[in-house]
């Protein structure tokens, strides 16, 4: 696909081109290119318009770091459905492109980065791009399977369904990670409460109690000196050990975008007990989704087989299928290619080779799609049930491991006393 340089217009209600690396004054020269709508006939006007700065500090420092925040941030998988569920009805509808791009910018108030996504990609099909180039030139936005997808629609002027579809795709992938998400939730704000009530614990209790541990002179329990020890080191370094969280979650941050620290922590996300089964069951439902869209958009098994594993999610994956995508290329069918792969259930290679000996690999992939999209609802159903009981029993075990610390001495401590 061709990697044009776009022009970047403004959508107002004149047509703007802005020529970067001027400055003049305190704002930004621009060379705006008026056309007139109401007087065509008195052609283009050229005009400079300016981005004045306020004069206010803290009004121009807002600004700056509105646009840096809009500019960063990410847009969410159900803006992105809207947009071409939308931008589908229009085309459908028989508005022009332009028109309807237009369009949904003043309907995007709510998300800023996406209508300034939205008005880029305007400004390259004015100034000549088809819409597939336009969503290359934002490729941090949009995957390559969507522009896969769109590129196919536009060559076979089915364009309005294969939108139509990519809404549908991206409104399940969206309800899939919610899902997952909704699953992670639970044990994770639990684990997180716990352990900030036993920090506290540490920080806060056990030191009062230290003292009169001390003043007894009895030999403390093995489970209450390695509290205490905990305690001590917790507030008597506790620079050291705030340190040590902090180098280990940046190492750990660093590991994970590296190459093998990716391959790695994906790999044990489809092994680690009672999630392990929850991501895989969603990994085949976005590769059978995937591989059924652009199927049905009459893209090449080869390539659709490549961008699945481009936007699959899981780098584990994304490699089986690479190597997939070499074995389809020499010949061999890509469910006996598959079928080596513990990744890949037995049922789902079978329908596989079904799909392909009959030709219908799109509409068979759709259907096995649907069974694991149901397949992680029950998933997320029975992980809410087995996961209470553990999350109880962890709280149970750690609670009491403190509480234990802490009573044992007083027993002791009153017995002594009592027998005195």
């Amino acid at each position: 696909m061709p990697d044009n340089k776009k022009k970047d217009f403004a959508s107002t209600e004149t047509e703007s081109f802005e020529i970067a690396g001027h400055e003049k004054g305190k704002g930004k020269d621009k060379i705006v290119l008026t056309i007139s709508e109401e007087k065509p006939d008195e052609g283009i006007v050229l005009k400079k318009e300016k981005h004045e700065k306020t004069g206010n500090f803290f009004v121009d420092l807002f600004r700056r770091f509105n646009r840096f925040l809009v500019k960063h941030s990410k847009i969410k998988i159900k803006d992105k459905a809207t947009f071409f569920h939308l931008l589908s009805v229009m085309v459908n509808a028989g508005i022009p492109m332009v028109k309807a791009l237009r369009s949904l910018t003043a309907q995007m108030t709510k998300t800023p980065k996406l209508k300034s996504v939205i008005e880029k990609i305007a400004s390259d099909v004015e100034g000549g791009a088809s819409l597939s180039e336009a969503l290359f030139a934002n490729s941090d936005v949009f995957t390559e399977q969507e522009i896969g997808m769109i590129q196919s629609g536009e060559a076979s002027g089915q364009l309005s369904n294969v939108l139509e579809n990519l809404a549908k795709d991206t409104e399940k992938v969206y309800s899939i990670k919610a899902k997952v998400k909704s699953a992670l939730m639970y044990p994770i704000i639990v684990i997180v409460l716990l352990v900030g009530v036993v920090a506290a614990m540490m920080i806060f209790v056990i030191p009062q109690l230290k003292d009169l541990f001390a003043t007894s002179g009895a030999d403390l329990p093995l489970i209450t000196k390695i509290v205490v020890g905990l305690s001590d080191f917790m507030i008597e370094k506790k620079i050291i050990f705030i340190l040590s969280v902090l180098v280990v979650f940046g190492l750990f941050m660093i590991f994970r975008k590296t190459d093998i620290g990716h391959y790695l922590i994906d790999k044990f996300k489809i092994k680690v007990p009672i999630f392990g089964s929850l991501f895989k069951k969603a990994y085949l439902s976005r590769f059978a989704r995937s591989l059924s869209n652009l199927l049905d958009s009459n893209i090449s098994i080869v390539k659709a087989i490549e961008i699945t594993g481009n936007s699959i999610g899981n780098e584990v994956y994304k490699k089986r299928l690479m190597l997939s995508v070499e074995d389809v290329k020499q010949g061999i069918p890509m469910a006996e290619s598959l079928t080596e792969s513990d990744l890949f259930p037995p049922m789902l290679v079978n329908m596989l080779e079904v799909g392909e000996r009959t030709a219908q690999l799109p509409e068979i992939s759709g259907k096995v799609a649907d069974f694991y999209e149901n397949e992680v609802d029950t998933a997320v159903a029975g992980i809410s049930k087995i996961i209470e009981p553990i999350i109880l029993a962890v709280i149970g075990l750690t609670v009491g491991a403190v509480v234990a610390a802490i009573m044992l001495p007083i027993m002791k401590l009153t017995d002594i006393a009592g027998v005195a």
